[in-house]
């Protein structure tokens, strides 16, 4: 009688354990799906549609430039990137982990970026950067910290 009973509770906890890994997954693969909606938006230069995978209250962290706090200011950024006909982004989301309660999780990842330089000639920069994904109430991923920095003088802008 012991036996069964800790027989079938360790089962019922590995089909618990199986099931939140699953969940986690499903979660993981949400977001990289949002995040290459995301990078597809801005190489389209499609500002509206970009904003849509912000989180309530986002804050961003560019390189060598003041924090943005709140959309409007994320927006004005960018659109002054979307100006830039040569603007464009090679992205690689490398790694999402998502918090045991499933509503934050954090990715890391890197990005190329082409953009007109200084002497209006092509440029090409790289970044690295994390972001801080919220799950709001109805179930979808927004980004709710971006934060990158370059891996030279020049690096991209994710």
């Amino acid at each position: 009688m012991v036996i069964r009973a800790i027989l079938g509770a360790t089962l019922i906890s590995l089909f618990a354990a199986g099931r939140a890994l699953a969940q986690q997954e499903l979660h993981r693969d949400a977001i990289n799906d949002a995040y290459r909606e995301w990078v597809d938006a801005t190489n389209a230069k499609d500002l509206d549609r970009w904003a849509t995978f912000l989180a309530p209250d986002p804050l961003f962290l560019p390189p060598n430039h003041d924090a943005l706090r709140g959309e409007p200011a994320i927006r004005d950024f960018y659109e002054l990137l979307f100006a830039d006909n040569r603007f464009s982004l090679d992205c690689r989301q490398e790694q999402v982990t998502v918090a045991e309660a499933a509503d934050m999780a954090w990715s890391t990842g890197s990005c190329e970026a082409t953009f007109t330089g200084s002497d209006g000639d092509a440029a090409r920069g790289s970044s690295k950067w994390a972001k801080v994904w919220r799950r709001l109430p109805n179930g979808d991923w927004k980004c709710a910290l971006n934060s990158w920095s370059a891996n030279g003088p020049s690096g991209g802008g994710d």
